[in-house]
C-alpha cells in the first residue's frame, strides 16, 4: 500500500511496496500525526517517543518554529529528518523497519572513489 504524506503541495516521505522515497531537495518537515501515519502507529506512541528523545537531549528542540509546552518540555509542531530518523529506531512497525533499512543503506553506501594527492617533495607528486 502506498502512502503519500503531504504538507501543502510538497511531498514529504513515501513508503509503499517496500520502497522508501525521501525528497532530495528541500527540508523535510512532518507533524507527529504525519509521522504516526508514516510508521503506521498511534500518534500517542509517536508523542511519547518524541518526549523521550527531547528529554534525552539527543536532538535539540527547534524553537525557531512554533512549539507546544508540555510540562517542562518544548515540543515543536513539526519535526525534521533528524527526529524522524531517531523515531524510526524507537518505533517497532513494518514501515519503521523499512525506513531504518533505507537510512542504513544510504549511510553505508560506497561513495565515489576520490583521489588523494600527497606532495612528498617540492618536485614530485604521487597519486
Amino acid at each position: 500500500m502506498k502512502r503519500d504524506l503531504k504538507i501543502g503541495d510538497s511531498q514529504i516521505i513515501t513508503i509503499g511496496n517496500g520502497m522508501v522515497s525521501v525528497p532530495q531537495f528541500g527540508e523535510v518537515r512532518m507533524t507527529a500525526f504525519e509521522i504516526a501515519a508514516l510508521f503506521e502507529v498511534y500518534t500517542q506512541t509517536i508523542n511519547a517517543h518524541i518526549k523521550a528523545v527531547l528529554k534525552s537531549g539527543v536532538i535539540k528542540t527547534d524553537i525557531s518554529r512554533s512549539v507546544t509546552v508540555t510540562g517542562n518540555i518544548l515540543m515543536p509542531e513539526v519535526y525534521g529528518l533528524d527526529m524522524i530518523i531517531a523515531l524510526a529506531f524507537r518505533v517497532n512497525s513494518l514501515n519503521a523497519e523499512l525506513f531504518r533499512k533505507y537510512v542504513i543503506r544510504r549511510i553505508t553506501a560506497n561513495p565515489l572513489p576520490q583521489k588523494l594527492i600527497i606532495q612528498l617533495s617540492n618536485r614530485a607528486l604521487y597519486n
